[in-house]
């Protein structure tokens, strides 16, 4: 044990243009961590791009950029340049934020781990992210000292399917920012609605938030929607996140629907206007087969907005009890839920209101402190 803080080498070379999932996990833990300078240096390898916004979040934080921003080249400078870098800054650890760790790593490494979907849904991801993730997965929890899970389920996927040491993973859950992500004042209404109306979004609506990829089962909201407008709901349906891999089966499910007009594809959204699209929503529906975590669920209930979400992975962790919970691919329950919460006030209050305080449970500042507990166990301080 030492007093001196723990200089650890961050590699944030991985952050996605598109701030989502990972990349936020990436860039609030950054940020949670360059708070606490008393407990550890922090060091960044970093994008060009993401530069500006790293030293704005880490002002104290020593920062040393790279010019490899395409996948192909980054993964190769990540295990033939990378190790090189390492040896001549010599951290005291090395923490690899998104599956991966280099090879002939010397000092200690952490690897975070995010999602066992690559090995237990290969259908839902695309075929190369399959080959890379699951075989640097593998081996960057074969490298790490110790491996840090976002949620007990991603915990049992690292041990299961990638060969963690069940002794050597922490299961550290992900925040949120309750300074932006909250119930709106009074005087921020006016505000919201003006960020929603630019977006074309009228109420009442379900709101849905995320990548428009297979895992995410946007065609069984579409489903479930159309059924509840058949039934005479006054509901639209805003769906708000970028195109991605897959999304052809969803547009499908779109176009064949009988009510394409009632459905709004916002495209990826600022983060102000997220916020503003779940203060307003009606309700949440979040019907992704599986998550590692599932934050877009966690922002939502920060924000007060009653949440219909599936059962059977990471969202059960931290909303039991405090959402509507069906089981994956049933278009008839998730109807039926959003039906449930959108006609009854008194329920729809109660979930916004229990779920705002889990979410107040769930800061940036709780992950970091358990991030420095993990580099602590990988030095043996």
């Amino acid at each position: 044990m030492t007093d001196r803080p723990i200089h650890a080498l961050m590699n944030t070379t991985s952050i996605a243009a598109s701030r989502s999932g990972a990349a936020i996990y990436v860039l609030s833990l950054v940020g949670a961590l360059a708070a606490r300078p008393q407990d550890v240096a922090l060091e960044l390898l970093a994008q060009r791009r993401d530069l500006e916004e790293l030293r704005r979040l880490a002002p104290g934080a020593a920062i040393r950029t790279t010019g490899v921003e395409q996948r192909p080249r980054r993964l190769a400078w990540e295990h033939l340049v990378l190790p090189l870098r390492i040896r001549r800054i010599a951290p005291d650890l090395v923490h690899g934020p998104h599956y991966t760790l280099p090879d002939r790593l010397r000092p200690p490494g952490v690897v975070t781990f995010h999602d066992p979907t690559f090995f237990t849904m290969p259908e839902v991801h695309e075929r190369s992210k399959i080959a890379y993730f699951t075989r640097m997965a593998r081996a960057g929890i074969r490298r790490a000292s110790r491996v840090i899970a976002v949620s007990e389920y991603a915990r049992r996927g690292a041990i299961e399917h990638a060969g963690a040491d069940p002794d050597r993973v922490d299961v550290t859950p992900l925040g949120v920012d309750r300074s932006r992500f909250r119930p709106p004042a009074d005087d921020e209404l006016t505000d919201d609605e003006r960020e929603r109306t630019a977006l074309g979004v009228t109420d009442p609506y379900i709101l849905w938030v995320g990548a428009i990829e297979p895992r995410k089962d946007v065609p069984t909201l579409v489903r479930a929607f159309a059924s509840l407008v058949a039934e005479g709901a006054d509901l639209r349906l805003v769906l708000a996140g970028p195109r991605a891999w897959g999304a052809d089966e969803a547009e499908a499910a779109i176009a064949s629907s009988g009510v394409s007009e009632r459905i709004a594809l916002a495209g990826y959204v600022s983060e102000r206007a997220k916020v503003a699209l779940y203060r307003g929503a009606a309700v949440f529906a979040y019907p992704s087969l599986a998550e590692g975590f599932g934050l877009p669920v966690l922002e939502a209930m920060a924000c007060g907005t009653p949440v219909v979400t599936t059962a059977g992975s990471a969202m059960e962790e931290f909303a039991d009890g405090v959402a509507e919970f069906v089981a994956p691919a049933e278009a008839n329950a998730l109807a039926s839920a959003i039906r449930r919460v959108v006609e009854d006030p008194a329920l729809a209050r109660e979930l916004g209101r229990l779920g705002t305080a889990r979410a107040a449970e769930y800061g940036w500042d709780r992950t970091a402190a358990a991030t420095l507990l993990s580099y602590r166990g990988a030095l043996g301080w």
